[in-house]
């Protein structure tokens, strides 16, 4: 009898022991993507949206922790977002004739 009492007095605690190390896991996990989402950079007029150049006065921080207190940071207006869609759009007027990115067309057919 004593066997199984002391059985089931580890096995609780090594059952305690991985929910308290679980739960520490996923308060830091969520505390480290509270700071990831203070990155600023894809609100920024600087940044590109190409993963060849990030940010053209500071690609070697764009997209990382340190970005995060950017001196040279400059909100862009002209990134909305949509009240339809809620995703971030793009002016289409503003985009160059030969862009990477695609005209859509505006005429009706």
């Amino acid at each position: 009898m004593l066997h199984l009492v002391l059985c089931f007095s580890v096995w609780t605690l090594i059952f305690t022991f991985l929910c308290w190390r679980s739960l520490t896991i996923i308060k830091q996990a969520v505390s480290y993507l509270k700071r990831l989402h203070q990155i600023p950079c894809d609100k920024c007029v600087y940044f590109t949206r190409d993963y060849r150049l990030k940010c053209t006065v500071n690609p070697s921080i764009a997209m990382s922790e340190s970005a995060i207190g950017c001196r040279d940071f400059l909100y862009d207006n002209q990134r909305s977002i949509c009240n339809g869609c809620k995703n971030q759009c793009i002016d289409i007027r503003k985009i160059p004739k030969y862009s990477l990115f695609k005209r859509k067309s505006t005429h009706l057919k």
